[in-house]
């Protein structure tokens, strides 16, 4: 896909979410946004879960060979949706966990609304919120709650009441407090000022300024779900090891090393749902081992690295469900500027310099793939255009060679975790920089391992695993003070008062093309500083699932991939 061609949302057709009303507001302009205040209902029939059992269509499902349901088809209950993935899981703590965790996590909590700028055309998905508006000023939202979204049952004491909009508000609470460490703290503190319960199905936020985003943040599986207060009170070290929430699903049991089952919340409002009897993730040690389990049928879908192989294996088992879009997942690299040599801004623009994306495309994308900057090519808009990225990030390992020398570094070592696809980064990345004149030292961790000391930004430098944002906002967030948190976990060091005011201007610019406009300038910014987090290039997304699958919830570039695994059913005699 070029930036010349249409946006993939926009060649996508889509049947209509259903029954909508506006409850007023402030429309926000632009693509990738949707709207300010357009409300649907909370039933059955708007559901947007994938392509059946009345559902709408999966957004952006190409080569569909497998026959799926039709909406005279009704669900099946029962059977068993079993995923996998490589690494670890890294604990269930729902507002800082980033591993195996986070699909759990999506599961078993609730979230106000569920939305993606990258498919606006699915709009608002509610889940405990029915309604939502934005005042004329931009700045205060209102959210409307259902009174029968109830905590499942659990062995921990808490009652199997009704959420309410308290616990909304104990949940924004611990998210806004730095001390807590939570994955969501960056947006909290720079853009909501304040929020409240004035009664319990009532919440409401103010932001200190418009922000374009803000449906976006309290939608993010990894930011904001929403516990019972009573269970936040139990603390951090429990919130890490088990579940207790009133979504879709609920934990049965959770083993770090190999995986986890869910099995559905009696209680869940949506009456019907789940309709599996277990979803299933099991953890392997590497791509290899995780693709050689689809091959066994040991699960229902697998994430190929690229179409080749997503090709090799629909040759191989016919039948087999086939999905494809722009991907906001890439590779980087991760660099500490509190330790030498990476505090030389010499240093970080040789080692970008050093940088063939090219080849990492050609070689792991197999052809497939776009160089990116800070921003990657599936926010269109925003992203800079290619020639003059080419420019701002040019290959020139003579240029590199040459700034390593005058820094006085031949050799500096890296980590980066043994898990998914990332020896092959590696094996590419010391000879691109042996290239430029240096010693690329890698020193392999355990997934658990990197993943602690990374985010406690111990390492001296990384590799590190796909990232995903979100949003443009989030996407940039590496760049601020305090890093991709906020709150200086994962953080490489870098500060600039300039950039990160730059940061604050796009993200609270509601026009469209003007807010393009400032992410670009920003990006130009950011590769006068020589930041100290590199990307390597753009993914596409390819995923596979066996037929019996039904409304897989695959939905390309977005962030509600977990958030609908209530909607899976399967169809097997």
């Amino acid at each position: 896909m070029t930036r010349e061609e249409k946006s993939y949302w926009e060649r996508t057709a889509m049947r209509s979410l259903g029954r909508r009303r506006l409850l007023g507001g402030a429309a926000l302009a632009g693509a990738g946004a949707a709207a300010f205040g357009l409300v649907g209902c909370g039933d059955d029939d708007d559901d947007n879960g994938g392509n059946g059992g009345g559902d709408t269509p999966v957004p952006g499902a190409t080569g569909t060979t497998a026959p799926q349901a039709t909406p005279t088809m009704a669900p099946k209950k029962g059977g068993a949706f079993t995923v996998g993935g490589t690494g670890t899981i890294g604990g269930v703590a729902p507002f800082s966990s980033n591993y195996g965790g986070v699909r759990a996590i999506a599961s078993c909590y609730n979230y106000l609304i569920v939305n993606s700028v990258l498919a606006p055309k699915m709009g608002v998905i509610y889940d405990l919120a029915t309604e939502h508006k934005a005042e004329a000023d931009n700045i205060t939202w209102v959210f409307k709650l259902r009174a029968d979204a109830k905590i499942a049952p659990n062995k921990f004491g808490i009652a199997e009441r009704p959420l309410d909009a308290d616990d909304v508000k104990a949940s924004f609470d611990y998210i806004a407090d730095k001390a807590n460490g939570t994955n969501g703290y960056a947006p909290f503190a720079q853009y909501f000022d304040k929020w409240d319960a004035p009664d319990k199905q009532t919440f409401r936020l103010i932001t200190k300024k418009p922000y374009a985003y803000t449906e976006s943040v309290i939608s993010n599986n990894l930011y904001t779900p929403i516990l019972p207060k009573e269970w936040i009170a139990k603390g951090a070290a429990q919130l890490k090891t088990d579940i207790v929430g009133a979504g879709a699903f609920m934990v049965k049991s959770i083993t770090e090393g190999q995986g986890w089952e869910l099995v559905p919340n009696p209680n869940y409002w949506e009456k019907g749902k789940p309709y599996v009897d277990a979803h299933v993730y099991k953890l392997f040690a590497d791509q290899v081992t995780w693709r050689t389990a689809f091959q066994a049928q040991q699960i229902d879908s697998y994430d190929p690295q690229n179409a080749d192989e997503m090709k090799e294996l629909v040759k191989a088992e016919k039948g087999l469900s086939q999905f494809s879009g722009p991907s906001i997942s890439y590779n980087s690299f991760w660099m500490n500027i509190k330790q030498k040599p990476w505090d030389d801004p010499r240093v970080r623009r040789a080692v970008n310099m050093a940088i063939n994306r090219k080849e990492y495309i050609d070689l792991i994308g197999r052809g497939s793939g776009e160089p990116i900057g800070p921003i990657t090519y599936a926010f269109e808009a925003e992203a800079l255009p290619d020639d003059e990225l080419a420019k701002l990030q040019p290959f020139d390992a003579g240029g590199a060679k040459k700034l390593f020398q005058e820094a006085g570094v031949s050799e500096f070592k890296f980590q980066h975790p043994t898990a998914s696809n990332i020896a092959d980064y590696v094996t590419i990345f010391v000879r691109q920089m042996q290239a430029a004149g240096v010693t690329a030292k890698a020193e392999p961790l355990d997934a658990g391992t990197w993943y602690g000391q990374y985010q406690n930004s111990s390492l001296t430098a990384s590799l590190s695993l796909n990232q995903q944002y979100n949003t443009p906002d989030l996407a940039v967030t590496w760049y601020r003070t305090g890093g991709i948190t906020g709150n200086d976990r994962f953080s490489t060091g870098f500060s600039d008062p300039e950039v990160d005011a730059a940061i604050d201007k796009a993200a609270s610019t509601l026009d469209a093309k003007e807010r393009a406009k400032a992410y670009h300038d920003l990006q130009r910014l950011l590769y006068k500083k020589d930041p100290a987090f590199i990307n390597f290039f753009g993914l596409r997304s390819q995923s596979v699932a066996r037929p019996h699958v039904m409304n897989y919830p695959y939905y390309g570039a977005t962030n509600i991939n977990y958030q609908l695994n209530k909607n899976v059913w399967i169809n097997k005699a």
